[in-house]
Order: structure tokens, then sequence, then C-alpha cells
């Protein structure tokens, strides 16, 4: 029994040993990602789609600060993002007061830190009836959107 236990002892330092030089050799240099898509879903609030950009910006003057993307030859504007769709309904109420069209298009956004901002603002936006707070809010939706995506306005 002593003539196995001798050679085994041994078998598994000598593993142990060779197995720990190898991983302190080995250094990924890649990037690692994610296998699973951590993607939300949130709401643009988008007030117009124009073909030039003069055209964006003579329109949107009236919006104050909006954020616009130019995809498929075509500049489509936004005037706040919206984290879940429980505020739609009044977002849409108070443009509809202002006297302007909008329409909500869903994006999905794999930015963690960003959707934990915009779903701050979202909880502000449930707690408020006050058009100049509203009003405040989507601005800074839209300019931690920015700040987080480096897109341009």
């Amino acid at each position: 029994m002593k003539d196995y236990l001798v050679p085994i002892v041994l078998s598994v330092i000598v593993g142990f040993l060779c197995a720990k030089f190898m991983f302190d050799q080995y250094e990924y240099k890649g990037n690692i990602k994610s296998v699973f898509n951590n993607t939300s879903k949130v709401y643009f609030i988008q007030a117009g789609v124009y073909s030039s950009m003069d055209t964006m910006t003579k329109n949107m003057d009236k919006y104050g600060y909006y954020i616009y993307s130019f995809n498929d030859e075509l500049y489509h504007s936004y005037v706040g993002i919206l984290k879940n769709n429980d505020n739609v309904d009044k977002i849409k109420g108070y443009y509809q007061k202002l006297g302007y069209d909008i329409y909500m298009k869903e994006k999905n956004i794999d930015n963690e830190k960003l959707l934990i901002v915009l779903e701050q603002y979202n909880n502000l936006l449930s707690n408020t009836d006050d058009n100049n707070v509203i009003k405040a809010i989507l601005e800074q939706t839209l300019k931690a959107y920015e700040k987080e995506e480096k897109i341009e306005n």
C-alpha cells in the first residue's frame, strides 16, 4: 500500500505545479465579449424625419434641445428618451398641448450605466405634472444619452 501512495502523491504535486506554471504563462489579450445580450428596450421620442440637415434644423428650433441620427439618407430627430412605456401617455399629452406631433420609436440599448440613469429620470417623470420639469427631464435624458453613446445634437 505504501508503495502506491508515494507515486500518487508525487504525481498530484507535479501535476499541480505543471498546471500552475501553464496558467501563469497564459495571458489573454483579446476583448472578452459577453455571450448573453444584456440589452433593454427604450423609447425614443421622435419629433420628425427629414431629408436634409437644413430642413431639420429649421423645424426643430421650436423644440429646443434635440439630438439626431443619420440613417438611410434621412435625419431622425429625437426630443427625449423613456426607459419604459409608463410615461408615454404623459409625454404625448405634453407635446400635444404644445401643438406638436411625436412618435415613439423603440430601440435596444446595452449600456448599463445609461439604463440606470434613464430609469432614475423615468421615476422623476412619473412623479411630476409640471411642464417645465418634464421639459428639463427630457433634455437631461438626451444629454445622458449623448454623453454615453457619443452622438451628435
